[in-house]
């Protein structure tokens, strides 16, 4: 008898072999659609270094996509938090003043402009509203 690791019922046919993270587990057809599949049938499984071919290349290529992203993201934020300090001091705007302004800590202003930090879009937006005219 084969249980399904998720929910430990009966697996009834064949089992199903999914990726959820860096664990592969076997499962029934309901639980399946918790994970990415990684092979339908355990004895045709190649390994490439200790993990599932198709879980190694999924990986990689997630790697690759996030990498891309963050050098993206570098190149057109570097200098983002001296623009806003910037902006902001040509308004004559206090960090404390600002934070009140967009409704956000100041603690969270101080960390954006000393480059610690990369604000999220909405965050963004609410101190360009703000800061429009002065960029």
């Amino acid at each position: 008898m084969t249980e399904c690791e998720i929910c430990g019922a009966e697996i009834k046919g064949k089992a199903q072999y999914i990726a959820i993270g860096v664990s592969e587990l076997r499962v029934c057809k309901a639980c399946a659609r918790h994970g990415t599949a990684v092979v339908a049938d355990k004895k045709a499984k190649a390994k490439i270094g200790g993990e599932p071919v198709l879980l190694a290349r999924a990986k990689r290529k997630l790697y690759e996509q996030m990498d891309h992203e963050i050098e993206e993201g570098m190149e057109i934020e570097g200098d983002y938090g001296r623009k806003i300090k910037k902006a902001r001091e040509k308004a004559g705007i206090k960090q404390a003043e600002l934070a009140k302004r967009i409704n956000e800590k100041q603690s969270l202003l101080r960390k954006i402009e000393s480059e610690e930090i990369i604000p999220g879009e909405k965050v963004k937006e609410k101190i360009e509203r703000v800061l429009k005219p002065f960029f």
